[in-house]
């Protein structure tokens, strides 16, 4: 015996939700992969069995109800047939079940920043984005917003998506570290005869790990990219040379470093110098050229007293004997070094002391 059965000449889908009260809508239904729904027809008081298949495959429950779990995105049919107490079986009820596949929010790769510069995240995996915390982004809402690091550090930032109304299973994360600035230093400014050689020393202030040195020009080197090239200067003048210096993750530091070539080695002491604290000719100094050992620098005063003395070039007088700033006078200085080729060459002049 066969015959429609009245109890579900319509019928309806009722999802029930954690977020949601429960809500019914006609099919077709539209899901996220995933998501668990309840199917309704009738009401539990009708005493009925049913046959509930999807795509034709049986599924278990025999009630007015059943719930599937949709877990491979796609397009399904869902059917129900009513069998009543008498024996009487009910029409094929179908409807259209549309299964979403769930985004992957991919945040990209974690990534390395030199102190001070910017970068872009590389979000994809969806339509709509958004990414947390939202300091230091320009847009948290772009897949691929701008970041502006305020110091050195390592940050994390996730990233959730969405897509055609479904939204990520878990949020991505990315992690950014932003390296402390880095410093090279490429050697005190210095003096030079013609000709002779000078080993360049570039330094790494920080330990920072540089791995590779750049000269630029590279006129007078031997080699631009060595970390302490020689330099030889076949003319009078000066030259600058910039080194940039590398670390494995593409950090730079630059310096520079000047060098003046006269034409034979010598030792000059200027004529005068003003110790007032401005910052400008403040001590007495020595310019060896062409000196590759500082024997002595010596400064005396009018009563033949030693007033300062030193063998580090670097060094110089301030004009305090004693503890006692001196008062402006010509003091007598002496020094004696010996040259890159072993010759050992004495001076001595005067210097004045300017208040």
């Amino acid at each position: 015996m066969s015959r429609i059965i009245q109890h579900i000449s319509a019928w309806w889908l009722l999802l029930f939700s954690i977020q949601q009260a429960m809500a019914q809508v006609a099919m077709p239904d539209t899901v996220c992969m995933g998501t668990t729904r309840i199917y309704k027809v009738n009401d539990a008081s009708v005493p009925s069995s049913y046959t509930w298949k999807v795509d034709g495959v049986l599924q278990n429950s025999n009630r007015h109800e059943v719930s599937i779990t949709w877990t491979v995105p796609g397009v399904y049919q869902l059917t129900v047939q009513e069998h009543a107490n008498n024996g009487c079986d009910g029409d094929i009820r179908s409807g259209t079940v549309h299964v979403i596949p769930i985004p992957l929010a991919d945040a990209g790769p974690d990534a390395v920043l030199c102190y001070g510069n910017t970068m872009r995240l590389s979000g994809s995996g969806g339509e709509q984005y958004q990414w947390s915390p939202a300091a230091f982004l320009s847009n948290p809402g772009s897949p691929s917003p701008l970041v502006t690091l305020p110091a050195a550090g390592t940050y994390t930032y996730l990233l959730t998506v969405s897509a055609n109304g479904c939204r990520a299973v878990k949020p991505d994360t990315v992690r950014l570290t932003m390296r402390p600035p880095v410093h090279v230093f490429a050697g005190n400014d210095t003096s030079v005869a013609v000709n002779q050689p000078l080993q360049l020393q570039a330094r790494d202030l920080d330990n920072s790990g540089f791995t590779s040195y750049q000269w630029t020009p590279s006129f007078g080197l031997d080699n631009a990219q060595l970390q302490s090239p020689l330099v030889i200067l076949n003319s009078l003048g000066s030259r600058t040379y910039l080194v940039t210096a590398r670390t494995a993750d593409g950090c730079e530091a630059r310096d520079d470093i000047r060098i003046t070539a006269f034409a034979r080695a010598d030792i000059y002491v200027p004529t005068a110098f003003t110790p007032n604290g401005d910052g400008l000719n403040d001590r007495a100094v020595v310019i060896p050229v062409g000196i590759k050992e500082l024997q002595f620098f010596s400064i005396f005063n009018r009563w033949g007293e030693l007033v300062f003395f030193t063998k580090n070039p670097s060094e110089g007088w301030n004009g305090i004997y004693k503890g006692k700033a001196q008062d402006g006078n010509v003091f007598v200085w002496e020094a004696k070094g010996v040259d890159y080729n072993g010759n050992v060459i004495y001076k001595k002049g005067t210097v004045t002391l300017i208040r």
